[in-house]
């Protein structure tokens, strides 16, 4: 394991170690000012656009030195890359940073379109002309509005084997390398649904980029069992605890529903049966009147055979009424008379 100085906070490890990335330190040289920058001026002389013309010229000189002093790494089987695309997005991305990304498309394809004619006049050596022709500026890269997630997707793809080499290496910065990776999954995830949706509009160099997919290659960086093994107890701890019942509180406090149920029934059985029995008693009682008090109870008594103690009964009642005093005015019969309920 390499030592490793006491670092600060995310600012710190992008300027430590994110500047040693392959693309990082092809755009730091892109942006130096060298001594020798003052040879390339008189090419550049025939840059004209209407406003920030002397940056545009900035911009040539850059790209002519890089061209003339660095051919010979645009050999990409020696490279690992094509420089010629990172070539590319140094310049579009610099033009949208002087003229804004926002409205200024035509201010920044004729300016980008200055730069192709002026790399058609230089008088090339043959052995480099090919080189040259390959990295001319190239309008189809940024006919899609999603070229800065290409250029990232890119530089990602070139820069991956360093970041991995890194990894292994630093222990204390693995946490760091391994979110650098994660956070290149929402951009996967674009160019996924963008290239089964329209195929033709998927980049040239995507099919080369899957096996750096975030979902394939953050299992294998040293520090993911104790990544995930970290973020499970984090959110383990964020959950708030179980509350405990105690069971017989429980059965007390809150009826268990069956029972409710059983319960309810019951009582709308016993309403429904004291109505009934409610709506019966009347008619019961005017019946048992009629039976044993009316001329209609003796004729029913005599047709059915009643038994003759019950007849007696009946006529001692009636003597008893007789005797106490008559009961009618009239002196009609021993009988009470039947008055409607």
């Amino acid at each position: 394991m390499a030592a490793e100085r006491s670092h600060g906070g995310p600012g710190e490890f992008s300027e430590m170690y994110l500047s040693a990335l392959p693309s990082k330190k092809f755009y730091n040289d892109m942006t130096k000012n060298y001594e020798d920058l003052s040879n390339y001026s008189q090419q550049c002389e025939q840059i004209i656009v209407s406003k920030n013309n002397n940056e545009v010229k900035e911009i040539c000189k850059k790209y002519l030195r890089y061209l003339e002093k660095n051919y010979t790494l645009w050999n990409k089987v020696i490279s690992g890359y094509d420089v010629c695309i990172l070539l590319n997005y140094w310049i579009y991305d610099t033009l949208t940073g002087i003229y804004g990304p926002e409205n200024n498309s035509d201010i920044i394809n004729i300016a980008f379109s200055n730069l192709q004619l002026v790399l058609g006049y230089l008088n090339v050596d043959s052995t480099k002309k090919s080189f040259y022709e390959r990295c001319k500026p190239n309008y189809e890269m940024f006919k899609h509005k999603d070229w800065d997630k290409r250029k990232e997707l890119y530089e990602y793809y070139i820069d991956y084997t360093t970041i991995k080499q890194q990894s292994d290496i630093f222990d204390k910065q693995c946490k760091n390398f391994y979110e650098y990776i994660e956070g290149k999954k929402s951009l996967y995830k674009h160019f996924q649904d963008l290239c089964i949706s329209d195929s033709s509009s998927c980049p040239k160099f995507y099919d080369e980029c899957l096996s750096y997919n975030p979902d394939s290659v953050l299992r294998t960086i040293k520090c993911h069992g104790q990544i995930v093994s970290e973020r499970a107890a984090a959110e383990a701890d964020a959950k708030p605890p179980d509350v405990q019942h105690d069971p017989v509180q429980e059965l007390g406090s809150e009826p268990d529903s069956s029972s409710t149920e059983l319960k309810e029934g019951n009582s709308q059985i016993g309403k429904k049966v004291g109505h009934s029995v409610l709506g019966v008693a009347p008619v019961l009682l005017t019946a048992t009147a009629l039976y044993r008090y009316t001329p209609i109870g003796s004729w029913i008594r005599k047709l059915r055979g009643t038994n003759p103690n019950s007849i007696n009964d009946m006529e001692g009642f009636s003597t008893y009424t007789q005797e106490s005093g008559d009961m009618f005015s009239d002196n009609t019969g021993n009988y009470i008379s039947y008055q409607p309920i």
